[in-house]
């Protein structure tokens, strides 16, 4: 979803502007001379060396992960093979996102050419298939990456379903029912979010919407007819025409992601990458891993919507897969922490953390596991689950969810100074 609005209320009483802080000593004290940054709340034990304000769920990205030390041997490690491990595993995780978005692609247009009950279900299944793969990409969010310019047209909600498409509650509305609307690439892209951040054009949830349809069932999806995609008026050509530009824009995106973490490219962001000082890429691989469970996961995906019981607070409501989301975002971020890109096995922050601090590398594998078996107990569909009571087994399941999430998220904060990094989580 749009991280904006949830995320500077969740970060607004967490985050305060102050001096740099370096390290002293194990304490933390001002330099007289130093630039503004963004630092936690008062009792967080972190500093950097300047940042700015703005940015995403981390409540802004500093222009410093490296935490300062008067010490030369402190945080002396050798991060070299975790870095391009984390490179080629980017790399080859957009590359798999991208692979399975042409799946779809090619499933939705077997879809339009010839429109059926069956043609829907492979389509709608291959939307299911694809997005795994998306998810675990999801950990390369949070700092300065490439998928910061893109990520508001790939994965954007909640979505105003009104304002692309009819509802049952108006059958004219949205972008396809307006004569004046050509359904083009540019033209989607440039009506996505301009008003409202709600009002959604493009991506995995609007490609979801136009397959499912909004989701009115206590058990299952939502049952968009196939014969909407039956040519001949202008309103089904038209929403042919949207279909088939969304989900080419995602492939396009998912393209440009993969090929933007290829390190042998000149002038790429995975070359950018590489030639960061060590711990100023090892501060974006954490903050990325921590802010995604501790503040998108836990809070904006969870507690939200656990807070709400609204089903529109549903990341992917239409299809009811919600609980695919939750269960692959924290897939993505146990790849990146321990190295288990499907590119191969490589070093991974595990590593770096058994030297640095056992203790709390053991902590966090035990934290891991039971993220991981808090999540796939969880009730399924989510919106059943938003449904029950407070005090029902399906809710009390969910809040131990979030706190699993929460309890790992503060443990990746906290490996911070081990690793000399700054990491930021709003409202944690």
């Amino acid at each position: 979803m749009p991280d904006y609005k949830t995320n500077l209320l969740l970060g607004a009483g967490a985050l305060a502007l102050t001096h740099t802080l370096t390290l002293w000593g194990g304490s933390l004290v001002p330099e007289a001379s130093a630039a503004p940054m963004i630092l936690t709340a008062a009792g967080d034990e972190e500093g950097g060396e300047g940042g700015e304000g703005g940015g995403e769920s981390g409540g802004g990205v500093p222009s410093s992960y490296a935490l300062g030390s008067t010490d030369p041997n402190k945080w002396n490690y050798d991060a070299t093979a975790v870095i391009d491990g984390y490179i080629a595993g980017a790399a080859g995780e957009y590359a798999a996102a991208a692979a399975e978005a042409v799946k779809l692609q090619a499933a939705i247009d077997a879809f339009l050419a010839t429109p059926s009950a069956d043609t829907l279900a492979a389509a709608r299944a291959a939307w299911v298939a694809a997005r795994p793969s998306y998810l675990v990409t999801e950990t390369f969010r949070f700092y300065d990456g490439p998928i910061e310019a893109v990520e508001g047209e790939l994965n954007s909600w909640p979505m105003n379903e009104a304002f692309v498409d009819y509802t049952k509650d108006d059958p004219k509305s949205g972008l396809i029912n307006d004569p004046s609307f050509e359904a083009t690439a540019a033209t989607i892209l440039a009506k996505n979010q301009t008003s409202d951040e709600a009002d959604v054009t493009t991506g995995w949830h609007a490609i979801e919407f136009l397959l499912w349809g909004q989701d009115f069932s206590a058990t299952g999806p939502g049952e968009r007819p196939f014969t909407d995609y039956t040519p001949g008026t202008p309103e089904t050509d038209k929403r042919r025409a949207y279909l088939k530009a969304v989900t080419d824009q995602l492939v396009t995106d998912l393209q440009g992601l993969a090929a933007a973490w290829q390190v042998n490219t000149a002038g790429s962001y995975a070359a950018t990458f590489k030639a960061l000082a060590p711990r100023e890429a090892i501060g974006r691989i954490v903050n990325g891993m921590a802010i995604l469970a501790g503040s998108e996961l836990r809070s904006e995906r969870m507690a939200v919507a656990l807070d709400s019981g609204d089903q529109e607070d549903e990341q992917s409501c239409f299809s009811d897969t919600t609980k695919q989301d939750f269960v692959e975002d924290l897939k993505g971020i146990e790849i990146a922490y321990y190295g288990r890109y499907p590119t191969g096995g490589v070093a991974g922050v595990d590593t770096l953390m058994k030297t640095l601090n056992p203790e709390r590398a053991a902590k966090l594998d035990a934290l891991f596991t039971a993220a991981t078996a808090a999540l796939a107990a969880l009730g399924d569909p989510w919106d059943q689950v938003l449904a029950a009571a407070p005090e029902s087994p399906e809710r009390q399941t969910a809040e131990a969810a979030v706190k699993a999430l929460g309890d790992l998220a503060s443990e990746l904060k906290a490996s911070g100074h081990d690793l000399g990094v700054l990491v930021q989580i709003p409202g944690l």
